[in-house]
């Protein structure tokens, strides 16, 4: 009893006085209590969502710290964290430093997401529409093709080196053409989408059914395996902990293709305010609208990893 007594004040010694926790103080004290000049240049101050966020990631570093492992990562990274909001929260908000149309504070960055919570809204619902549609299209056709052209050797020695060839065009590039040339806005960017991680998916599902060890291979067909059961119960889950962990960039490349295709042609999505922001240089709205994509993106890679744990229990 008398250990777990003197462990308990070490503990929450170290967690209250370290220096993401100091910093979170500093941050959300300087918003709510000294607005500083930048309540003199704009109408726009609002701390009030800012604080929420500060509040919301300190949280969130404090579970962090309850993980033995991994404890001195979330230190660092809550650091660096902490430390970019209180250098763009000083130097814009409190000592008006940077020009403050190029340079928004942080105060009027995080109070766009009240403002325009229903455009906002609006376009995450159809971004992910789009993202998921041709992203899934992408994954199912990418693994089921890559499997069967990678199971026979004739068509891997023929079809790879075209999809190679294929596949250095990124898809952006034809992107512009493709939302002209389409009959539907939505059409185009599904079809971007899918282009831009489809070919990545089937070339490394291709290199990876023709490299599989073939010790696994002759003992399934020693026992008489039949090539449906060999596919689908032996080689997919040989290659799903890779397909998993190649989800992530896949993703990303996805939101990316899908961003700008919506700053093409669209006129709703996270890619349209952004674009829509830039040309009224509204760059408030703009920096709100890249932290959103990037928010999303990474809870897409949470959701992944949880996914990954979830199905993917064995690895090599």
């Amino acid at each position: 009893m008398s250990g777990a007594n003197e462990e308990l004040p070490l503990g929450l010694y170290r967690r209250i006085f370290n220096i993401p926790t100091l910093l979170f103080i500093v941050i959300a004290g300087s918003a709510l209590f000294l607005p500083g000049r930048m309540v003199l240049r704009t109408r726009m101050y609002n701390p009030v969502p800012f604080v929420l966020v500060v509040i919301f990631a300190w949280v969130y570093f404090q579970f962090k710290l309850n993980k033995e492992k991994g404890r001195r990562a979330a230190m660092d990274v809550g650091t660096i964290i902490f430390g970019f909001l209180a250098l763009w929260e000083f130097f814009t908000t409190k000592l008006d430093f940077l020009p403050f149309v190029f340079v928004p504070a942080p105060e009027n960055v995080f109070f766009m997401y009240v403002r325009d919570y229903r455009l906002i809204l609006s376009g995450f619902v159809r971004s992910i529409f789009l993202l998921l549609s041709g992203f899934g299209a992408s994954l199912f056709l990418g693994i089921s093709l890559g499997i069967a052209v990678g199971w026979t050797p004739r068509l891997r020695q023929a079809i790879f080196p075209i999809a190679k060839a294929i596949s250095t065009v990124p898809a952006m590039i034809y992107g512009p053409y493709l939302v002209v040339m389409m009959p539907t806005f939505t059409s185009a960017s599904i079809f971007v989408i899918f282009l831009g991680t489809f070919w990545s998916l089937f070339m490394n599902m291709i290199q990876r059914v023709g490299t599989i060890d073939q010790r696994i291979i002759n003992t399934a067909k020693i026992l008489n395996v039949k090539t449906r059961t060999m596919l689908f119960k032996i080689i997919l889950p040989y290659t799903m902990p890779r397909i998993i962990n190649d989800l992530t960039v896949s993703l990303s490349i996805s939101v990316m293709t899908l961003t700008v295709a919506e700053m093409i042609g669209a006129n709703r999505g996270m890619g349209f305010y952004v674009k829509r922001s830039l040309d009224y240089a509204n760059y408030t709205q703009a920096f709100a609208g890249i932290f959103f994509i990037a928010i999303v993106i990474t809870i897409l890679n949470v959701f992944i990893s949880l996914l990954r744990k979830k199905l993917v229990k064995w690895n090599y």
